[in-house]
């Protein structure tokens, strides 16, 4: 009896095993993408799901909706000039986390946020890490990589300074997470809610 028991748990933990390293073999896989090679396009910066187009002045405050809590992103202010549409991303379980490069250019900033819970007004403000990527080319865009409320499940791939070409790695999320991309709002946006999209191959606007 205690035999057959071991037995059992033997076989279980082994399942239990290699259900974490084929999950993490999906999870974690980084396929080569066909990059377009236009300059006068914007490309996904992530795979997923677009689940809202807005657009976005620089007077706001811009924000985003996340597994439907409202996400403001303050740290945006200022970095933004004139109409920026914004493009909001979900990437699912099963969706290559990793995040590319929507232009190319030079990396003028990078802003990132701890996650964790603040007090606000009394209550607890619930605070997403996420990361910023600012990229300056022929046309500024913003690159914004949503985690949760646990801090550093956001890996960043590149420096302030560094050139990039469209389509290069930018950084990962480790778990579900959501992905906002910027750009002005002059840009002709090709993409609509409800599409599918791939890093580094779907083209979401034309310049």
């Amino acid at each position: 009896m205690v035999l057959q028991f071991k037995r059992n748990a033997a076989i279980i933990l082994s399942l239990i095993i290699i259900g974490l390293v084929v999950f993490s073999i999906i999870f974690y896989r980084d396929p080569q993408r066909s990059i377009p090679i236009d300059k006068n396009i914007i490309i996904s910066p992530a795979d997923g799901k677009v689940i809202a187009i807005d657009t976005v002045q620089d007077s706001e405050i811009p924000f985003t909706i996340k597994n439907g809590e409202m996400i403001y992103l303050p740290e945006l202010k200022g970095i933004i000039e004139g109409n920026f549409t914004m493009v909001s991303i979900f990437m699912g379980l099963f969706d290559v986390h990793v995040n590319r490069a929507p232009i190319s250019g030079q990396v003028i900033d990078i802003i990132y946020i701890e996650g964790g819970h603040l007090p606000a007004f009394g209550n607890v403000l619930i605070e997403n890490e996420r990361n910023i990527v600012v990229i300056d080319g022929d046309i500024r865009t913003v690159t914004v990589q949503i985690a949760g409320t646990a801090a550093r499940r956001i890996d960043c791939y590149v420096d302030e300074g560094q050139i990039l070409d469209k389509g290069d790695k930018i950084g990962i999320i480790k778990l579900g997470s959501q992905v906002v991309v910027m750009y002005p709002s002059d840009s002709s946006t090709i993409i609509k809610i409800g599409d599918n999209v791939k890093a580094g191959e779907t083209i979401i606007a034309e310049i």
